[in-house]
C-alpha cells in the first residue's frame, strides 16, 4: 500500500452514480408531478385487451391477420360491460414475516472502518440519496465536517485514538452511522492534533533535524511528507465550503521519533482575524496532557498592522503514552511558549 497515496486520500471521492437509483425513482414515479395535479380524475377503468383467434386456437392458419378485440377502455359510469367478480372470492394474502431480515432500500446510509497503515482508519461512507449533503465525521474528540460526492460518499483516512476505533457519522437530517474496527498499532504514532471552526486561517507546521522554515524536514499542508522520515506525515480534515465548517490538521511521527520533533501553529491576520481572539483546540495523543483537548486562544493583532502571521511553538513531549481508561479534561491549561508576531508591511498603493 503506498503511503503517499493514503494520506493524500483523505479526501478521496468515489465515482459513479448507480443506475438503480435512477431506474427506481422512474418506476416508483414522479413525486413533484403528483404534487403538482397533474395526474387528477377518477382512475380510468381498464376491461381489457387481447389478442384473439377467430378459429379458436392459439394457432393461426397461415397468411391470416391475428384480429384485436377490446373491452371498455375508458372512465365512464357504464360498468354492464365489466366482468363480474364471482361470489365468495377471497384474495390470497401474504403477510411479511417479520422475523425475516428486512429488504434493503435503495436509500440505505452505511458506514465502514478498517485499520489502515500508520495506525489510520479507513473509514468510507455511502449514503446514495444524499449527494452533495454536509456530513460530520467524529472519532473519539476529533471531529470534522465533509461532503458527500455526487454519488452520495466519502472515503478518507483519520488517525486511530484507540485500539477499539469508534467512528460516527452524522447526516444533515439527523440519521447517525457507527462503525468501528480494531487498529493494534494506534499507539506506535504520536500525533498532535488541532481543531477549529469557521474560516479562520491557521496552519500546523512540523519541524524535523532542526529544520527552519521551508527547509528540507518543514511539513505543512502543502507538503505533508519527509522523504528521509516516511513514516511522518501531516494530515489535513474537514471542508472549509461546508456550512459552519470543523478544520482539523493532525501530525504523525513514530513514538521512537517524536523527540526530535519540533511543532508550531500558525495564524495568519487578516481582515477577518485582526484584533480578535483566535480560538483553536490542540491535543496531544502522548505526554502529561495525552488525550486533554485544550482550548487556545490567541489575541492577534489590532487590525490595521498590516498582513502578516502569529506563531505559537506547541509543546509536543512523549513521556506519557496515553491510556485506554483517560479521563478527559479542560481544566488543565496549556503551556505554549510566547507567540511570535511576523507582520509584513501592506504594499504601496500604486
Amino acid at each position: 500500500m503506498n503511503r503517499q497515496l493514503v494520506i493524500r486520500g483523505a479526501a478521496v471521492s468515489v465515482a459513479a452514480v448507480a443506475a438503480s437509483v435512477f431506474l427506481a425513482g422512474q418506476f416508483l414515479g414522479d413525486r413533484q408531478t403528483f404534487a403538482e395535479g397533474a395526474i387528477t380524475g377518477a382512475p380510468i377503468e381498464v376491461r381489457g385487451a387481447s389478442v384473439v383467434s377467430p378459429f379458436g386456437s392459439t394457432t393461426l392458419p397461415a397468411n391470416t391477420e391475428p384480429a384485436l378485440e377490446f373491452s371498455a377502455l375508458d372512465n365512464s359510469a357504464d360498468t354492464s360491460a365489466a366482468p363480474s367478480v364471482q361470489e365468495g372470492f377471497q384474495p390470497e394474502l401474504t403477510f411479511a414475516d417479520a422475523t425475516q431480515p428486512r429488504e434493503k432500500s435503495l436509500c440505505d446510509a452505511s458506514l465502514t472502518a478498517a485499520p489502515a497503515i500508520d495506525g489510520l482508519i479507513e473509514v468510507r461512507l455511502s449514503a446514495p440519496c444524499s449527494m452533495g449533503e454536509r456530513v460530520v465525521i467524529s472519532h473519539g474528540e476529533l471531529a470534522f465536517t465533509a461532503t458527500l460526492d455526487q454519488a452520495g460518499r466519502l472515503a478518507t483516512y483519520i488517525p486511530a485514538l484507540s485500539e477499539l476505533a469508534v467512528v460516527d457519522a452524522f447526516m444533515s437530517d439527523d440519521t447517525m452511522l457507527q462503525a468501528q474496527t480494531q487498529v493494534t498499532d494506534f499507539d506506535q504514532h504520536a500525533r498532535m492534533i488541532v481543531q477549529w471552526t469557521g474560516a479562520d486561517a491557521m496552519a500546523l507546521h512540523a519541524y524535523h533535524r532542526g529544520a527552519q522554515h521551508g527547509e528540507a524536514g518543514h511539513l505543512h499542508a502543502m507538503n505533508p511528507f519527509d522523504p528521509e522520515l516516511e513514516d511522518a506525515f501531516l494530515v489535513s480534515l474537514g471542508d472549509e465550503a461546508a456550512l459552519e465548517p470543523l478544520l482539523a490538521q493532525v501530525y504523525s511521527v513514530p513514538v521512537v521519533e517524536a523527540a526530535a520533533s519540533r511543532l508550531q501553529l500558525e495564524l495568519a491576520v487578516t481582515e477577518a482575524s485582526c484584533g480578535t481572539d483566535v480560538i483553536a483546540y490542540v491535543m496531544p495523543t502522548h505526554g502529561p496532557n495525552a488525550g486533554q483537548p485544550q482550548e487556545l486562544a490567541v489575541a492577534m493583532p489590532d487590525c490595521g498592522s498590516g498582513e502578516g502571521f502569529v506563531v505559537v511553538d506547541l509543546p509536543f513531549e512523549v513521556a506519557t503514552t496515553m491510556s485506554a481508561d483517560l479521563n478527559l479534561s479542560l481544566d488543565a491549561p496549556l503551556a505554549v511558549t510566547a507567540p511570535t508576531l511576523t507582520i509584513t508591511a501592506p504594499s504601496p498603493e500604486s
